[in-house]
């Protein structure tokens, strides 16, 4: 007999989610670390979110919310300066800035299955 199968968690379709605004960011920004401009590729393609996704969850897959940086820049600068990160992304993108900021600051639920779905659905059409 065939077992029924598992529903999968909020998470779980978060996770897709994200992983799929992280590809739609790298492409945008033409594989390109948006810190030191180096061309980057495979493992070294970094998707680094501006608002972390452990706090702001609802912005965790807004390709908005995600740069292109390589592994050196997302790790030993994003992570390690944070302040100076802050103050470099502000003037960088001020616009964005702003609508990220505005972004931050409006609680929202998300459902991640239905998100995933429509995800799905969009790119079934091109």
């Amino acid at each position: 007999m065939k077992k029924p199968k598992k529903k999968k968690s909020p998470t779980y379709y978060r996770k897709l989610c994200v992983k799929q605004a992280k590809q739609e960011a790298k492409e945008r920004d033409k594989y390109i670390c948006q810190k030191c401009g180096k061309k980057v590729e495979g493992m070294n393609a970094h998707g680094s979110h501006v608002y972390n996704e452990g706090t702001y969850r609802s912005m965790s897959a807004d390709p908005d919310n995600i740069l292109t940086m390589c592994y050196f820049c997302h790790i030993n600068w994003w992570h390690k300066n944070p302040l100076e990160a802050s103050e470099w992304f502000k003037n960088k993108y001020p616009e964005l800035y702003l609508t990220l900021r505005k972004r931050s600051q409006t609680l929202c639920t998300i459902n991640w299955e239905a998100r995933w779905n429509e995800i799905k659905s969009l790119s079934t059409r091109v």
